[in-house]
């Protein structure tokens, strides 16, 4: 039986982090509390006490890590598959978020809400609770590995571990992680355009058996509104009502939502573009782009 997994810790654990993961585990299985966890609480022991002894450990170290091919392949198979005692890092989350010119500008905060992988809280990512009822396997009789033509290979009734969950956690399914709405505050960075990325550490899925979360990636999508993008300057089209020469000045709105006051140069005809200097959007480094008027 696999103890390490039994526990729900990592290969490498200290001593400390086994003795922690078994005390959570007396409070769901001692005989005092759950009167069906009698015989996991004798395994329960036993992992303990062969863990904690370095040369238990050792040897036992050996005893389940025997190197083969097929061994090496399964490994691989089930660690791509997320069934490992390996700190294995949490998985990238990929979202798109679309951010105004205004905030562009100002390097306003924005808040946004997605999805993300968590440890349950009910079983802290085992799969089991007090209510589980763990039986050893009896495809392997609790080695974790059955003997065929083709060697001794991984048990896959149990999946290596030696022993079966016959009803796991509820609030997880047995998966050891729920999903949960995640709220992020950041800062838009300055000048962003579509196709601009900013990866948040650690804001990914959270990892299995202690490795660390992955990373937040958000791509951006420019939204320009009632404006159109011309090289890193903006275009504002204004349908008139009557011809130009009727007008000295119109009021329109920058991508701040300021109202400006311009003024309409004698002679000029449709589909002229009209600058407006240091009112479109913004660079990189600061630079307000200009805004061009065009009447149509």
């Amino acid at each position: 039986m696999n103890f390490y997994k039994l526990l729900g810790v990592p290969f490498n654990a200290t001593e400390d982090e086994i003795k922690k993961a078994y005390r959570k585990k007396v409070k769901l299985f001692h005989p005092d509390i759950n009167p069906n966890g009698k015989e996991i609480f004798k395994i329960l022991n036993l992992a303990y006490e062969t863990l904690t002894d370095p040369q238990k450990r050792l040897e036992y170290d050996k005893l389940i890590n025997k190197s083969s091919p097929i061994r090496f392949v399964e490994e691989k198979i089930f660690d791509f598959l997320g069934f490992t005692d390996k700190p294995q890092k949490g998985s990238d989350i990929k979202t798109t978020v679309e951010i105004t010119l205004e905030e562009g500008i100002l390097q306003k905060e924005k808040t946004i809400v997605y999805k993300r992988k968590v440890k349950c809280p009910e079983c802290e990512g085992n799969g089991i609770t007090k209510e589980s009822i763990i039986e050893k396997c009896d495809k392997c009789n609790g080695l974790g590995r059955v003997n065929t033509k083709i060697g001794n290979i991984l048990c896959l009734k149990c999946l290596g571990k030696g022993f079966i969950v016959k009803n796991p956690c509820k609030t997880c399914q047995g998966l050891g992680y729920v999903k949960k709405d995640q709220y992020l505050t950041f800062k838009v960075p300055l000048g962003v355009q579509t196709g601009d990325k900013l990866r948040v550490k650690n804001m990914g899925n959270e990892g299995i058996n202690g490795g660390e979360s992955g990373d937040l990636i958000i791509k951006f999508k420019l939204n320009t509104g009632i404006y159109e993008k011309f090289g890193t300057d903006l275009i504002l089209k204004i349908q008139l009502e009557k011809d130009l020469s009727h007008y000295q000045y119109i009021r329109i709105k920058n991508p701040l939502k300021e109202t400006i006051e311009v003024k309409i140069p004698a002679g000029i005809s449709k589909g002229t573009l009209l600058k407006i200097k240091g009112e479109g959007y913004i660079t990189k480094s600061g630079t307000r782009t200009d805004l061009y008027i065009k009447f149509v």
